[in-house]
């Protein structure tokens, strides 16, 4: 008698899949202030928040190599990054939206997630960049690409939260 149950309770464990809880998707919301900014920005000419030939109205807030604050709302379908004066909207559907909207110098930006991992796509002209933001705590790591008329570069910047 034992053995067909055993028998039933085995076959149903190999042909049912795990039931496991769904990824918890992190919310970024609030203010955020560097803290570190691996490799340092080099100072200098062309350079500078910028860096390495960004130009354009973003050059200094959204396409900069390491914004010193971010603020970060964040709902279950819509996000916004604010760097400086400039804000930027984006769906966490992977659609992208333009500023302004039919605009060929728009800024473009479009965000989807990979598990708990927040990508930020955007782009202006000829400047493209990519954020990838991973929250542990009260730390936002953002690995910022940012590539403008062949020169590229990538920097691991951490966020420590203020509000």
């Amino acid at each position: 008698m034992k053995q067909p149950s055993l028998l039933l309770l085995l076959a149903l464990v190999v042909a049912c899949p795990a039931v496991t809880p769904a990824q918890t998707r992190a919310n970024v919301s609030g203010t955020w202030k560097i803290a570190s900014v691996v490799p340092p920005v080099p100072a200098g000419r062309g350079r500078g928040a910028g860096g390495g030939g960004i130009g354009g109205p973003y050059a200094e807030t959204m396409l900069a190599q390491a914004p010193e604050t971010m603020v970060i709302t964040q709902n279950a379908t819509t996000m916004t990054v604010q760097i400086g004066s400039a804000t930027i909207a984006y769906t966490l559907d992977d659609k992208t939206t333009e500023l302004p909207p039919g605009d060929v110098m728009a800024f473009k930006s479009r965000a989807h997630w990979d598990g708990a991992t927040l990508h930020l796509h955007y782009k202006q002209g000829m400047n493209w960049g990519r954020d990838v933001l991973t929250l542990a705590g009260t730390t936002l790591t953002v690995v910022r690409d940012l590539e403008s008329g062949g020169a590229s570069t990538t920097r691991t910047l951490t966020y420590s939260k203020t509000s």
